[in-house]
């Protein structure tokens, strides 16, 4: 016989390798390669000759138990209940599997009431007891399916879970559409889940006050009197452990479902990327970052990749300003008054029989000015209505203050309208 302290001390030392073996095989087979394989991976420091002797001590003691005629390994039903109470492994149930236990109860509370008509107190002990059973059981579910939702939960939320995200993901979705509605549904106020119990408590509280006018048999009262109290607090766990699940599960379902909008969003995109081509799907998503004129300046791929990788590089300088006493005074270009230059236009214009070009009158009288100066007055004169001016329809070349300039030259007509005396 193997002494049960021996069996302790082996799960103690080699607790990380049968948690392991759970976890990893759940209630299937493997085999002896496996465990050692995993006996190195938690004891590196392990040599081969003591993986060997922990393998066989697993196997010595019945923790480990071969299959009938096969080579594969299995975990001892007892130690792997034990081990899956300790780590809390449940899987979660379903729904139906407590409605078929409510209908059992509704059952055992008719054949009760048959049991109390007929004061046969054997049957109401029996049902009683079988009853009270159903109870605790239903109890059991709802903390059983609790923790395994949470199981569930904090696995989709960890990174170090060796199942994919998609699976983990599933599971959430799989727990609330096969539990948690089924059970919203059970569970409502006016369902039959409810009028079942309100018919059940009913009939108890009958065959209790039936009894305790026969003044016979306490012991059946008692039994009946607990027996309704957890069925009052059975229907009270159920509320709470089922919105606790819910209100677990909920944030995780919202989350999965932005997430899953979110992926086909970028899976649409993406097809519409392979059949049209990158630059024809961006193109309208692309942002404002030039100027008309920049952005005909800036042609080719590589000279826009130039200047946003400028931009990207760009790094603020400081820039001191000139010191105001040491600049130089601000002299203001020296152009003549308008009226003064239209007036001498004029006086040319009658000394001379033949027609005159505008620009050249200005730049014989004004040789000193700027290019851009001359231009400014030529444009003046131009524009004036009191000039009787007439435009050649040949260009020609010009050149003054230096620049040279292709006009289509103003000339003074024959015959001049009157002088205006516009202000300046």
């Amino acid at each position: 016989m193997i002494l049960a302290k021996r069996v302790l001390n082996t799960l103690t030392e080699l607790w990380p390798v049968l948690e392991t073996l759970i976890k990893r095989y759940k209630m299937g087979d493997f085999s002896i390669k496996e465990v050692q394989s995993i006996v190195k991976q938690h004891f590196p420091h392990y040599s081969g000759a003591q993986i060997y002797k922990e393998t066989n001590r697993l196997l010595n003691q019945d923790i480990l138990v071969p299959l009938a005629k096969s080579s594969q390994l299995e975990i001892n039903r007892a130690i792997s209940d034990f081990a899956a109470y300790l780590l809390q492994d449940e899987s979660l149930g379903v729904a139906a599997e407590i409605h078929v236990l409510v209908e059992d109860l509704q059952r055992l509370s008719t054949k009760l009431a048959q049991a109390v008509d007929d004061a046969d107190y054997m049957d109401i002990s029996r049902y009683s007891r079988i009853m009270d059973e159903r109870v605790r059981k239903i109890v059991k579910l709802y903390r059983h399916n609790e923790n395994a939702i949470y199981n569930l939960v904090e696995q989709a939320k960890s990174d170090a879970s060796h199942l994919s995200l998609a699976k983990r993901y599933k599971a959430v979705i799989e727990a609330f559409d096969e539990y948690i509605e089924p059970m919203l549904a059970m569970l409502d106020i006016n369902g039959p889940f409810q009028l079942c119990f309100d018919a059940i408590e009913q009939g108890l509280s009958a065959h209790l006050y039936t009894l305790k006018q026969s003044g016979r048999d306490s012991a059946s009262i008692r039994m009946l009197e607990q027996l309704r109290t957890r069925i009052l607090d059975m229907h009270q766990v159920g509320q709470q452990s089922l919105r606790h699940s819910a209100d677990i599960l909920m944030p995780l379902r919202e989350e999965l479902r932005q997430n899953t909008l979110i992926t086909r969003q970028a899976a649409k995109v993406l097809a519409h990327i392979r059949k049209r081509g990158l630059d024809t799907v961006m193109s309208a998503h692309q942002p404002f970052f030039a100027s008309d004129p920049m952005r005909h300046q800036l042609g080719s791929n590589a000279q826009l990749t130039a200047y946003m990788a400028g931009l990207a590089e760009f790094e603020e300088h400081d820039f001191e300003l000139p010191d105001g006493d040491q600049a130089a005074p601000y002299t203001p270009p020296a152009i003549p008054a308008y009226g003064d230059v239209r007036a001498l236009f004029k006086s040319n214009n009658k000394k001379r029989a033949g027609k005159q070009q505008v620009i050249d009158v200005l730049s014989g009288s004004y040789p000193e000015l700027e290019a851009d100066e001359l231009l400014y007055l030529y444009q003046k004169l131009i524009n004036d209505a009191s000039l009787a001016l007439e435009q050649d329809t040949h260009p020609e070349q010009k050149t003054f203050a230096g620049k040279r300039f292709t006009l289509y030259p103003f000339v003074a007509a024959s015959e001049p309208t009157n002088e205006s005396n516009d202000p300046v």
